[in-house]
């Protein structure tokens, strides 16, 4: 019999409500080798594995919580807008579903990172697809 999937609940500070996410627990983007943003609105996560070739194509050979500032203007001038219509930035944190406080910070202040329903995640196994969600020119 399937097990329904763990769920995760962050209480937010300033409204006192739950934000869940559908994962065990925060993950740790060291651990998989992962980057991770958040929209402007601070509700959707965009995930993308460190060796994907169209991530090293902009920035080079390193991992996402250690590039310079400059890789990290890079890599934001690439990316499309988010569903949302914002940008995906470093320095944009998780936020309270509910009333828009801050319940996590961005890759800039830690590892660990949420995913929000409708988020985008660029790699499945072997399949890296970073490239989809770049402009080409910029």
């Amino acid at each position: 019999m399937p097990t329904a999937t763990e769920q995760l609940k962050v209480k937010c500070k300033h409204c006192g409500r739950d934000n869940v996410f559908d994962q065990p627990y925060a993950y740790h983007a060291g651990f998989g080798n992962q980057g991770f943003l958040y929209d402007d609105a601070g509700t959707l996560t965009l995930t993308w594995s460190s060796f994907d070739p169209a991530y090293e194509a902009v920035v080079g050979q390193k991992h996402p919580w250690a590039l310079t500032q400059s890789g990290r203007d890079k890599l934001e001038a690439r990316l499309r807008d988010a569903p949302s219509g914002g940008r995906w930035r470093f320095r944009n944190p998780a936020r309270c579903i509910h009333c828009g406080g801050q319940i996590s910070d961005s890759i800039l202040q830690t590892i660990y990172y949420l995913v929000y329903p409708g988020s985008i995640k660029t790699e499945d196994g072997l399949k890296m697809q970073l490239s989809e969600y770049l402009n080409d020119d910029a």
